[in-house]
């Protein structure tokens, strides 16, 4: 996994440092180094002050720091990219991995704790908490809002929308209706490969089943309440489909991590009926075993929750608040 951009930054400046292309006694300043590295002032700032209380630093009467605990005399120049590449390392960090990896994480604190109740979630907090910049945190809120975990309700602060048993229900009442249709229409575009795939992938988790990751369940539901469904080809629908997300955020966040993988067959039998009936073309039979695979999986989901609210054990982030009881 891609280290974040703290731990990046972190482990340059101290390569050049140690190297001797940060010289010391040199001037470092925050902007010359979020400009050379294209990033937000705020890691650099969190790093900076790591560095100084790791001793690699000190304080400058003027703005900014100096190389080195008690350096004899102050170097005044700007910093390049060069100074890091010197060093045999890079200018630059990687940022896709990084940001996957905390929305993950972020995603799951939050998805837990809609299922116990409503929540207040504060936007600078969560940035300081992260110890990432205003822009990538509120790019990660704006992704769980698009999949209808959290809404925003004033300038830095979001509401957690609670799971509770109504919205669960109609969230499930809205798949009933769009999914089948447009498995139907799928079933007209899609390439046999594909399908191939799917099946392929079916029988080499069922075959393991339940020696594997819950991630892998995950790409499994993926595979045909997502990438199949793509294939019906409206736009729209797709855009609807994407606010019942939470559904499958339910089981991908608590089987195998806060409740054991089921010990029979946890869809893969339904996915297959589905698949298969694709594979024959026959839409209008490919539909009627979604809609009997949702309706059947609603009871399953319901009762997770009820069973995670109950016993389920809940640390909420600091950047959490309560508004109603759990």
């Amino acid at each position: 996994m891609t280290k974040t951009l703290k731990d990046q930054l972190y482990e340059a400046l101290l390569r050049s440092m140690a190297s001797g292309h940060l010289e010391p006694g040199l001037v470092l300043l925050e902007g010359n180094i979020a400009d050379i590295f294209g990033m937000s002032r705020s890691p650099v700032r969190q790093t900076l002050g790591r560095l100084h209380d790791e001793g690699a630093i000190s304080r400058f009467e003027g703005r900014g720091f100096l190389v080195g605990r008690a350096p004899g005399s102050v170097v005044r120049r700007s910093l390049t990219a060069a100074d890091f590449r010197a060093a045999g390392g890079r200018a630059s960090v990687k940022r896709t991995d990084s940001w996957r990896a905390l929305a993950e994480r972020v995603e799951h604190d939050v998805v837990l704790c809609s299922m116990k109740g409503r929540l207040e979630l504060n936007e600078l907090q969560l940035a300081k908490s992260l110890g990432v910049s205003r822009a990538t945190t509120y790019r990660i809120l704006l992704q769980l809002q698009s999949l209808g975990v959290v809404e925003k309700i004033k300038y830095s602060s979001w509401n957690v929308v609670p799971l509770d048993d109504d919205r669960l229900h109609q969230l499930y009442d809205a798949r009933r209706q769009l999914e089948p249709f447009m498995i139907a229409r799928a079933c007209e575009r899609i390439a046999d490969k594909s399908i191939q795939r799917y099946l392929d992938r079916l029988d080499q988790a069922q075959a393991r089943y339940p020696r594997i990751e819950a991630s892998q369940l995950d790409a499994l539901e993926n595979d045909l309440h997502h990438e199949a469904l793509e294939q019906g080809g409206n736009t729209e629908i797709l855009i609807m489909l994407q606010r019942t997300r939470p559904i499958l955020l339910i089981s991908k966040h608590l089987l195998g991590g806060e409740i054991e993988l089921p010990p029979g067959d946890p869809f893969f039998a339904a996915h297959r009926q589905v698949f298969e009936a694709m594979q024959l073309r026959r839409a209008e039979q490919a539909s009627e075993a979604l809609y009997r695979h949702i309706k059947d999986s609603e009871a399953l989901v319901q009762e997770r929750l009820a069973n995670f609210r109950h016993a389920g054990e809940l640390r909420e982030p600091g950047y959490l608040r309560w508004l109603s009881q759990r």
